[in-house]
């Protein structure tokens, strides 16, 4: 399918972008996509040293792990913009997957590397309430940089990089689903139409992923299938890592990289098929590690 029905908009939507302001080397920017006119506010900020390796949201606050000890987690109140410490992870993690799931007032790390470079399988998770982390069932596969959503109880880890038969590793297809009540994993027997680090977001019931290149693909778990939306020309011109938040019923997709000024930022309506340009941005935001709606 082509999206090809542009217009410029200017309106309220609510999406944190994380990241770092081109101005600022050693700042992790809590940025908000609100006014009309499309300006990006700093709404808070962390001295992280942009070292961050997971990040999700969860209720009204936003948890960032790393900075100069991996395991540090911070909460930020997006109504107060305080920051306070929470518990730490149990060891060490890098390039995990941090998924909120409200149902259970938990938010869980999977996956990811060890200092040492080694793919981890581990699942553990973080209770909101008692600011504690619990193991518990590993992964079936190892896997670090996955896309990671959760769908009714069910995280869905995608893609990645993986372990090769010869303990190197390789950009991964797999689709791992975590099954939070039964604390159980299982990898669909169907692959990913494509291979790696990707970014992905639920809307509904139903999981839009991005990765380099020109499309947007809809994934549907309960009738196992993948649809692709490609990017207008004017977006595909140039490849370049994508990022995606589900928000007020529409899914978002940001450039991760762009020249000030630039249109970076693609609003589309699944309900009809219509694609929105949002005029450039005029804070410069680089490295968007994470997009959270």
């Amino acid at each position: 399918m082509l999206l090809d029905s542009l217009k410029e908009i200017g309106e309220n939507v609510h999406i944190y972008l994380i990241g770092k302001e081109e101005t600022r080397t050693h700042s992790l920017a809590m940025s908000l996509h609100c006014t009309e006119d499309d300006v990006i506010s700093i709404s808070g900020q962390n001295s992280l040293c942009h070292q961050i390796t997971a990040a999700c949201k969860h209720g009204g606050d936003l948890y960032v792990v790393g900075g100069s000890i991996p395991r540090r987690m911070w909460k930020c109140n997006m109504q107060t913009m305080d920051w306070e410490r929470c518990a730490p992870l149990p060891r060490d993690r890098l390039q995990h997957t941090l998924v909120s799931v409200p149902g259970e007032d938990a938010i869980y790390s999977l996956g990811g590397k060890t200092l040492q470079d080694i793919l981890s399988n581990a699942v553990i998770y973080y209770t909101v309430q008692d600011n504690m982390w619990t193991e518990t069932c590993q992964l079936d596969t190892s896997v670090s940089g996955a896309a990671g959503v959760n769908l009714g109880g069910t995280i869905y880890l995608l893609g990645g990089e993986e372990n090769d038969m010869d303990f190197f590793t390789k950009p991964s297809r797999l689709i791992q689903c975590f099954d939070t009540a039964k604390q159980k994993c299982h990898i669909k027997p169907y692959m990913l139409p494509f291979a790696g680090c990707m970014h992905a977001t639920a809307h509904k019931d139903l999981i839009f992923i991005v990765a380099e290149g020109d499309s947007l693909v809809c994934y549907n778990p309960l009738l196992e299938s993948f649809t692709r939306l490609r990017f207008p020309e004017v977006w595909s011109c140039i490849p370049s890592f994508w990022k995606v938040a589900s928000c007020n019923g529409c899914i978002y997709v940001f450039r991760d990289k762009c020249k000030k000024g630039d249109a970076n930022t693609l609003k589309f309506n699944p309900a009809t098929s219509v694609v929105s340009v949002i005029r450039g941005i005029k804070i410069l935001l680089t490295n968007w590690q994470f997009v959270l709606a």
